[in-house]
């Protein structure tokens, strides 16, 4: 818990005023009014974003909500939760967020990505358009080719040439005017309204089948892999005992000692550690601070699973033998005997991801708990 006080008041050290020059990146409520225009490339980043102003370069922008209004000379780059595009692009659109919506003018080529993905009836692409996302929903004008590919896609708009779908669910609606050839992949016939003008014509294909042999290839990968990275596990867990005996068996007895303290503790871990990682990466210089936290939260995961391991082989080590028995060789046995039995839980439905998470709280929770108890007594903690 001190650890996770001193990484939130450093990310909040690090997040500088939310008002800062136009060209400079901006973190929070960031805002770029529509005078004076920026006269080279823009970076915004904030939990909201709006960009009202021209931009004579290119725009780079990351948040919770991005909204743009102005004319970018240069490219668009977006990455947000939701965008709202409403305004001009003379070159290529790049965007990803949850919910991402167009309703301005790109000069060029757009690719998106999203959970959803709607152009509007004002939204204007010049080159050709690549969409991906959960749902599609496309009723502007693209001047070139249109590709995309969703669980539903929806299609309303002008397209001047081909347009490729793949999509469980495709719908063609009156208003939809193709001047190339429809062609799309779908267990299922589209949805083409009679009003529709399709020009070059409409190819259904089925989804392509795998060979069976490229399907047995790819079951024996799979298998290698899952062996792999059970011999990694198994390597990873005997290292950590080896290395350290007495980290790895103390706190493995608190999770016998503080079950459901370790367990509260190893929830807030797993939450917390994420967004004060997030919040320290909002700066530049924050990045690679926010980096190396990223990389210490999986790695602390990794443990903590660990040492649930470690005190289920301990707890069946202490109830089929004799205390005396107990050697380090016969501990390490009983690790990869629990490493194994949760392999094996793992596979049932449900229960076996309820059981690894639990797994994981348990012992990131217990780890976080010991080393709390003897943080001013570190060869304590370390019990080597």
């Amino acid at each position: 818990m001190r650890f996770c006080l001193a990484l939130t008041t450093l990310a909040a050290l690090l997040v500088p005023a939310t008002r800062a020059r136009a060209a400079d990146p901006q973190v929070g409520q960031t805002v770029v009014q529509s005078r004076p225009a920026v006269a080279s490339d823009l970076y915004a980043f904030g939990a909201g974003v709006k960009i009202q102003a021209d931009v004579q370069g290119d725009l780079v922008a990351a948040g919770g909500r991005v909204v743009t209004s102005g004319r970018v000379q240069g490219n668009l780059i977006v990455a947000a939760g939701s965008i709202d595009f409403g305004g001009t692009v003379d070159g290529n659109v790049r965007g990803a967020g949850g919910a991402v919506t167009i309703n301005g003018h790109v000069g060029r080529n757009l690719n998106v990505g999203g959970g959803t993905v709607v152009l509007t009836q004002d939204a204007v692409i010049d080159g050709h358009a690549r969409l991906v996302g959960g749902e599609i929903r496309m009723a502007g004008k693209v001047a070139s080719r249109l590709y995309a590919a969703a669980a539903v896609i929806v299609l309303a708009g002008e397209v001047e040439g081909d347009v490729e779908l793949v999509a469980q669910e495709i719908e063609v609606l009156p208003t939809a005017r193709i001047k190339g050839t429809l062609t799309y992949w779908s267990p299922r016939d589209a949805t083409i309204d009679r009003q529709a003008t399709i020009q070059g014509g409409v190819i259904h294909n089925l989804p392509p089948e795998l060979p069976h042999a490229l399907t047995r290839t790819g079951t024996a990968l799979v298998t290698v892999s899952r062996l792999l990275f059970m011999v990694g596990l198994i390597v990873t867990g005997v290292a950590l005992y080896l290395i350290f005996p007495g980290f790895t068996t103390l706190a493995a007895h608190t999770i016998g000692s503080d079950p459901f303290r370790s367990l509260g503790i190893g929830f807030l871990f797993v939450v917390a550690m994420p967004v004060i990682a997030i919040l320290t990466m909002l700066t530049i210089l924050g990045i690679p601070l926010g980096f190396l936290l990223f990389v210490f939260y999986f790695a602390a995961l990794l443990v903590g699973f660990l040492i649930t391991a470690f005190f289920l082989g301990d707890v069946g080590c202490l109830t089929f033998l004799r205390e005396g028995r107990r050697s380090r060789s016969t501990r390490v046995l009983w690790l990869i005997l629990a490493l194994a039995v949760l392999a094996l839980a793992n596979q049932v439905p449900y229960l076996g991801g309820t059981l690894m998470g639990a797994a994981v709280l348990l012992g990131s929770g217990a780890m976080s708990l010991h080393i709390w108890r003897h943080w001013d007594d570190p060869d304590h903690a370390g019990g080597d």
